[in-house]
C-alpha cells in the first residue's frame, strides 16, 4: 500500500499510489513513444529500452570512471583509444623503482631580486576624466 492516499470533497479515499501502479505499463498520451514509467515503447506497445537502462547509459556516457585524461572532441578521443589499446597489446615492464635509488639531495630554491617600490599614491593622470577630477580636488 502507498502513502498516496487522498480524500475527495464527498469523503471518498482514492489511493493514487495504487493508480499508479496498475496503469505503469500503459502507453503513455503524446508522441515520446513511451509508457507511464518511462520506458521506451515500438509501434506495438513492447518495451523497447527500459527507462533504468537509459538511466545507466546516461551516467556512463556523463561519469569518467578512467584514469585516462578527458578528451575535448571525438575525434581525440577516437586516436587516444588507439593509441591505448596499441600500447595495451605491446607488454611494457613496470617495475617498482626501490626507495634506495631515490636521489636525495636538496635543490636550491632561487629567488628573484628584489624591484624597487615605486610609489604612485600621489601621481596624476594628465588627461582624460580622472585629470580633472584630480584638478578640481586640488587646493591651493
Amino acid at each position: 500500500m502507498t502513502s498516496k492516499v487522498y480524500k475527495t470533497a464527498q469523503g471518498k479515499a482514492v489511493d493514487l499510489g495504487a493508480i499508479m501502479l496498475q496503469n505503469e505499463q500503459v502507453r503513455a498520451v503524446g508522441n515520446m513513444n513511451v509508457n507511464a514509467r518511462g520506458d521506451k515503447l515500438d509501434s506495438d506497445n513492447r518495451v523497447v529500452d527500459t527507462k533504468p537502462r537509459q538511466i545507466q547509459r546516461q551516467n556512463a556516457r556523463t561519469t569518467n570512471v578512467s584514469a585516462d585524461p578527458v578528451q575535448t572532441s571525438a575525434l581525440k578521443a577516437k586516436k587516444a583509444r588507439k593509441i591505448n589499446q596499441a600500447s595495451a597489446q605491446e607488454p611494457v615492464p613496470h617495475a617498482p623503482v626501490p626507495l634506495t635509488e631515490i636521489d636525495e639531495t636538496p635543490v636550491a630554491l632561487t629567488v628573484p631580486p628584489a624591484q624597487d617600490v615605486v610609489d604612485t599614491t600621489n601621481q596624476i593622470p594628465e588627461s582624460g576624466l580622472a585629470a580633472a577630477i584630480a584638478r578640481a580636488r586640488e587646493t591651493k
